[in-house]
């Protein structure tokens, strides 16, 4: 049968529908093989056993029963004739006692009627013709009737039935044993068998797995990643079962719309540098830091226009020393090109001031020059990552308060430490918390979490900190992916994405640092 067309539920359907015959044929010859055995263990305990102890006592009550005979025609004494007479009448009872053991077993139960009969017969031809002399007081005929040959015959006869009821009992008994223990070692035989079968089937199962699965999605991956290349035009081809063609093809249909858009975009690009020297050189400056590995630190950021190419919100990641990382995020008022120059402006003062060594709180204070004259004001926030030291001294002028989530899911809000970056001044505090390895601090602007709620409400600190510790250790320990993650998440439960500017930046303290 040919796997390769049927699609992926279908191959896993005929793959259960097999293993689950294959089992259940195993199980029912193990099945089969129980009963056999259960029937001979019980018919060993229920019957084979008690009757073989019964024949072996009846042997000895017939036996006892001759003997206190002969010793009573020797001795005479009462207690000779008493216990002839217990000795044959336990024989009576345990004659009675096999044959309710042997009920509904008629070849015992005729080998049991012979040894009735024989005992009768011993009874009529010695025991009875020497006590009936005895209670005459006649000892000398009752020792003549008890050692005839007929008496001996008789007595030979019983005891010989009696021996093969006991024999046919015990070999019953051996063959039930043999069936167990024949069971015992049929069971290892099986159960090895069903062990080699559940081997094999999880051998193919992971075999068809990398064939049907993993193969095919290494390909589509690895296609994936060459598409993601500029210029995109590696295609995604469609491999594997139906269910994973449909995904490949689904993502070369996102390839080719995005590359289409990204052609649109780079004309209006070229566009805007043809038409527009200034605004291309002002979007340049404006330009994000190079993100990654940065002292300490994994830093990863995101900066997005509402309109046009330019905005008011930046973000700057400045390496201060080689375990010392400057973070400013900030958020200009107004729009248009005074918006923009005042952003400058400022990131370009504050990245002086923490280049030199200022606090956060300081590199505030020196950043008021660029409002000595202006009607915008700037909402920031200041942080200095010391990778070493695990921690984060920072200020909050105004600004959305970041927060700091530990590798444990604990937070820390940095909430403001003073008033707006303005032409009306102020001053900030600073303060300093723990920044272990594995903990993140993520930061942003209004256009993250303003209007971004599902009722179109604003989102909160809480909001973002309840995104963040909803993902797992691993996801958290990538600050790229933390950041996709929580842009990804607040974009796709947004009303209306495209109202505002959006920049969020996540630093990240890896746990090697330890």
């Amino acid at each position: 049968m040919d796997l390769t067309s049927l699609s992926l539920r279908r191959r896993l359907l005929f793959v259960l529908t097999a293993s689950t015959g294959l089992l259940m044929i195993i199980a029912l010859v193990i099945g089969v093989q129980y009963l056999v055995s259960y029937n001979g263990a019980r018919n060993l305990q229920a019957k084979l056993s008690p009757a073989a102890e019964l024949s072996d006592n009846l042997l000895l009550a017939q036996s006892s029963a001759s003997g206190d005979l002969s010793d009573y025609v020797l001795t005479g004494r009462e207690r000779a004739l008493v216990s002839y007479e217990t000795s044959i009448a336990e024989a009576h009872s345990l004659i009675r006692a096999l044959e309710a053991t042997f009920d509904g077993d008629p070849p015992l139960l005729g080998q049991l009627a012979g040894v009735r009969a024989a005992q009768e017969v011993w009874l009529n031809d010695d025991a009875t013709p020497t006590l009936d002399a005895m209670d005459e007081g006649r000892t000398a005929a009752a020792a003549r009737a008890t050692n005839k040959p007929k008496a001996w015959r008789s007595y030979d006869s019983m005891i010989a039935a009696t021996v093969d009821l006991r024999d046919e009992v015990e070999d019953q008994r051996n063959a039930a044993r043999a069936t167990v223990s024949a069971f015992g070692t049929q069971l290892g035989v099986w159960l090895f068998v069903l062990a080699a079968v559940v081997a094999l089937l999880v051998a193919y199962s992971s075999v068809s797995l990398d064939q049907w699965v993993i193969k095919p999605l290494r390909s589509i991956r690895r296609d994936l990643h060459r598409s993601v290349r500029v210029p995109h035009t590696h295609p995604v081809e469609t491999v594997g079962p139906p269910e994973l063609q449909a995904v490949a093809g689904d993502a070369e249909n996102l390839r080719r719309t995005l590359v289409a858009e990204i052609d649109e975009a780079t004309a209006a690009r070229d566009g805007l540098m043809q038409d527009a020297p200034l605004v291309a050189a002002m979007q340049s400056l404006m330009r994000s830091p190079v993100q990654g590995s940065v002292a300490g630190c994994e830093v990863a950021g995101i900066s997005a226009t509402a309109e046009g190419v330019l905005s008011g919100d930046w973000w700057d990641a400045i390496p201060l020393t080689d375990d010392r990382l400057a973070l400013v995020i900030g958020d200009t008022s107004g729009h248009g090109t005074g918006a923009v120059l005042t952003a400058l402006r400022t990131r370009d003062l504050l990245r002086v001031a923490l280049i030199e060594g200022r606090s956060p709180g300081a590199a505030f204070a020196f950043a008021l020059d660029a409002m000595a004259f202006d009607e915008n004001f700037v909402t920031a926030f200041v942080a200095v990552v010391d990778s070493t030291s695990h921690t984060i001294t920072y200020a909050n002028a105004g600004h959305h308060p970041p927060v700091v989530v530990t590798i444990n899911k604990d937070t820390h809000v940095c909430s403001g430490t003073g008033p707006l970056v303005s032409s009306l001044g102020g001053s900030w505090e600073e303060q300093t918390v723990p920044f272990e390895p594995g903990s993140l601090l993520i930061a942003y602007t209004d256009g993250l979490v303003e209007n971004r709620a599902p009722d179109g409400g604003d989102l909160n600190v809480d909001d973002v900190s309840r995104i963040v510790r909803g993902f797992e250790r691993p996801v958290r320990l990538d600050s790229t992916e933390v950041l996709s993650r929580v842009v990804s998440h607040i974009r796709e439960h947004a009303g209306n994405w495209d109202t505002d500017d959006v920049t969020a930046v996540v630093i990240g303290h890896p746990l090697m640092a330890l």
